[in-house]
């Protein structure tokens, strides 16, 4: 199972990305860099929410961001490592169209979820190293503040 390092700082910002975007999932790139064993999560870039389908139930990262943050990583700048996205109706659980649109190898796919009144949860799931569609959980370790 692999660790996911990320500060609890940007698991706040995450988090209140959510509920800002409530009733829609709101979305994000994540940057950073892997090894064999560890993700480290640096920071995340949030962007639109672009999908075609409803918004409420779907996301599509902003395609702009993506190349921007792609060419970044080319001259130093760090990763692209994964997505996070929320689901203000549900649990922090990978959804059939989550797995579906998983197509990275290895990346790290990180869940917001509303599980009760002002509450959010997230978790981390990392992609197959084979099959892209297989999200496994993976640990998270949250440094303080």
């Amino acid at each position: 199972m692999k660790t996911v390092r990320i500060g609890a700082g940007l698991i706040d910002m995450l988090e209140r990305a959510a509920w800002h975007a409530t009733p829609h999932e709101a979305c994000a790139l994540l940057l950073g860099c892997v090894d064999d064993d560890t993700v480290d999560v640096a920071t995340a870039v949030v962007t639109d929410n672009v999908t075609s389908g409803d918004p409420e139930t779907s996301f599509e990262i902003d395609p702009a961001m993506h190349i921007q943050m792609q060419k970044l990583a080319r001259v130093g700048g760090p990763s692209v490592i994964g997505v996070w996205h929320s689901h203000p109706k549900g649990a922090p659980q990978p959804s059939d169209t989550d797995k579906a649109q998983s197509v990275e190898l290895g990346w790290l796919w990180l869940i917001t979820g509303h599980v009760a009144d002002g509450v959010s949860v997230t978790h981390a799931f990392v992609a197959g190293d084979t099959d892209p569609h297989d999200l496994k959980p993976a640990r998270m370790d949250v440094t303080p503040l």
